[in-house]
């Protein structure tokens, strides 16, 4: 019987954040030693990149789970409940599981000063072991060489994409950034790219060399999309599709199939079984919440819930939105964390914005709106400040029409935070 309740656990898990950001695997690695070595004892994936690995983590764990493998997933952060981060079988973890992990080791991880991240990264391990799952898709948290999740001997390594963000951590270059992403590369075991720029590619496949790792890349040869039916035909490795249409939606979202649908064709040849079936059905039942995220409601303006959080994300959701609805001026509800190209995010949405109303994230990473609105250039679209989500939502509701389509971007604290107040249907 756990001796404290699960808000006690989530308690103690949060309090972790007050160490911050730990990059390094000395910690963890003992840690992990000294209970076991849980992360040797099923198969894993592992997957980094700046934008979409939580999204092609999600449709690979979904077509290994159609395949008929008991399946770990492993992402962050999360939108609402801490445990989101944790799922077997699709299934969030216990929180008895919780209760017990922290029971048994909160000693050991208070001596270590272990971080948040670390906490959330052994819990999940362990429980994916105590489950018994036959393989684990694990998403990097940041960057990779220094990422808590890079204490795994993987299957498959996966890089989906390279672009700027968190440069106060991984660098001001993209080749520096590459060179962070490919820190998970471990030798023997086969790397996949999405489509990178050439300066991150350079770099992956120097590293692929020094450690004898297979470089794959998706060549644009191998997929093709087609636009506004959002499918997806694919030819390689022997596995070949036509007009497949996955569930999540967006142009991005059809590239980050296509790199799913590699994967699994590596997979395949690597000792998995995953048949043509599974596939289809995995694409189909992927579920995913806050991307591109559209909620329609009988006389009540649309919701389109997006977590982007750097250019590269809001560009790809900008070309979403005037694939699903052409033509179409959308109500912007905006929120950012500090450290982020501002300017450039909002340059992106001003094309499919007709108002912008932002608001302050429930964080201290919330980047200051007074300093916000003195730096921006807001292109006549007109912009106002509201002290919270909910006066903005609030407002919003009294002045849209029924036809008029509300935008809420920018974070996964915004999403989250609408999420827990109003529901996300």
């Amino acid at each position: 019987m756990p001796k404290h309740s699960y808000a006690a656990a989530e308690h103690f898990i949060l309090s972790r954040e007050f160490f911050g950001m730990k990059l390094g695997l000395e910690s963890i690695t003992e840690f992990l030693n000294s209970i076991g070595s849980p992360q040797t004892k099923y198969k894993t994936i592992h997957i980094s990149g700046t934008n979409g690995k939580g999204s092609v983590a999600a449709m690979l764990e979904a077509i290994l789970r159609a395949a008929g493998y008991k399946t770990g997933l492993f992402t962050s952060p999360h939108l609402v409940d801490l445990r989101e981060r944790i799922r077997v079988n699709g299934r969030k973890v216990p929180k008895p599981s919780v209760m017990s992990f922290i029971d048994r080791y909160r000693a050991e991880l208070v001596k270590r000063k272990s971080s948040f991240f670390e906490v959330v990264t052994a819990l999940a391990l362990y429980y994916f072991e105590r489950a018994h799952v036959d393989v684990a898709v694990v998403e990097v948290g940041l960057g990779g060489r220094l990422d808590a999740t890079n204490v795994l001997f993987p299957l498959l390594t996966i890089t989906t994409d390279i672009s700027r963000d968190h440069v106060e951590v991984l660098g001001d270059s993209l080749r520096k950034i590459a060179r962070e992403k490919a820190g998970i590369i471990k030798p023997s075991v086969p790397h996949l790219i999405g489509p990178l720029p050439a300066e991150a590619e350079q770099v992956i496949r120097q590293k692929c060399r020094q450690q004898g790792a297979s470089f794959q890349r998706l060549r644009p040869r191998e997929f093709r999309t087609h636009r506004p039916t959002m499918e997806l035909d694919f030819k390689s490795n022997g596995l070949a599709f036509e007009k497949l249409s996955p569930h999540l939606y967006g142009p991005h979202q059809l590239r980050n199939a296509a790199l799913a649908l590699k994967a699994v064709s590596i997979l395949n040849k690597d000792g998995l079984s995953i048949p043509r079936k599974a596939i289809s059905e995995g694409l189909v039942q992927t579920r995913w919440p806050g991307r591109f995220q559209v909620v329609e409601r009988q006389g009540k303006p649309t919701l389109v819930f997006d977590v982007c959080h750097n250019t590269g994300g809001i560009a790809a959701f900008v070309d979403a939105f005037q694939t699903r609805f052409p033509n179409k001026k959308a109500c912007v509800i905006a929120g950012f964390v500090k450290r982020k190209e501002h300017q450039a995010m909002l340059d992106s949405l001003a094309s499919i914005a007709k108002l912008f109303a932002v608001v302050p994230l429930k964080t201290k990473r919330s980047t200051d709106l007074t300093e916000l609105f003195a730096n921006i250039n807001w292109h006549s679209i007109p912009a106002q400040r509201y002290s919270s989500l909910s006066s903005a939502y609030r407002r919003l509701l009294k002045t849209c029409q029924a036809d008029d389509t509300i935008i809420v971007i920018g974070s996964h604290f915004l999403v989250g935070e609408f999420f827990e107040k109003f529901g996300s249907g």
